[in-house]
């Protein structure tokens, strides 16, 4: 079956930004937890827009930040540019935008997933949920490794069965090139949960060499 490796009261698996929030608020309320990730280079990674909050999702990295998450601090370590957004409009749509530096966002994030007491990180991936009598019990890595917990939080986002879409094109991988968990989608359809795909768009990119900055018009934010 596997080699035990430790026990747990949570195990959060993923850490995205889901996860990165899920594992620290359990370890701030002393449940001694693990969150495992795929690769800790991909922590709280920001794969396609640089950027907390904005139109979208201001009002939930506010809400995050109220309750006392993470968001807010690593954003304030690591941005490069902060504006507030439709200040031509009502002040009920005015929204706070931050645009990050991806490297110091994940380094910020690590950061604190490492000092948080009570809180262990490691690198695995999970490929099965172990379930007795329908009741959760812990994770079984690709390893061999097993940890045991009482709950599970899976915070998985688009590495679960992940695929990439370029036109008509498509093909099998995680964001950022990255692996993706494929054994882990397996077992949760084995186990009768249904699964459904969502699509997030990541813009193309363009080549700075190519641009013409001189005919440019300068946004600078409002710090």
């Amino acid at each position: 079956m596997g080699y035990l490796m430790g026990e747990y009261d949570i195990i959060v698996v993923g850490a995205g930004h889901a996860g990165c929030e899920a594992a620290l608020a359990s370890a701030r309320m002393r449940k001694r937890t693990l969150i495992l990730s795929i690769n800790l280079e991909a922590i709280a990674m920001l794969a396609c827009n640089p950027s907390i909050g904005g139109s979208g999702k201001g009002h939930l990295v506010r809400e995050i930040d109220a309750l006392g998450g993470q968001m807010g601090l690593a954003i304030d370590e690591a941005f490069i540019q902060s504006k507030m957004l439709n200040t031509s409009k009502g002040p009920a749509v005015h929204s706070l935008r931050a645009q990050a530096d991806k490297v110091m966002y994940h380094q910020a994030m690590k950061r604190a997933l490492e000092e948080q007491e009570g809180l262990d990180l490691r690198q695995g991936e999970v490929v099965e949920l172990l379930l007795e009598d329908d009741e959760i019990k812990g994770v079984l890595l690709n390893t061999g490794a097993l940890y045991k917990a009482k709950a599970v939080i899976l915070a998985t986002g688009t590495f679960l069965g992940g695929r990439i879409f370029i036109g008509e094109y498509n093909y099998i991988s995680g964001p950022n090139g990255l692996s993706p968990s494929l054994r882990l989608a397996e077992d949760l359809k084995k186990k009768g949960l249904a699964m459904r795909r969502f699509k997030t768009g990541t813009p193309a990119r363009v080549k700075g060499s190519t641009l013409n900055y001189d005919r440019m018009i300068e946004q600078p934010g409002d710090e």
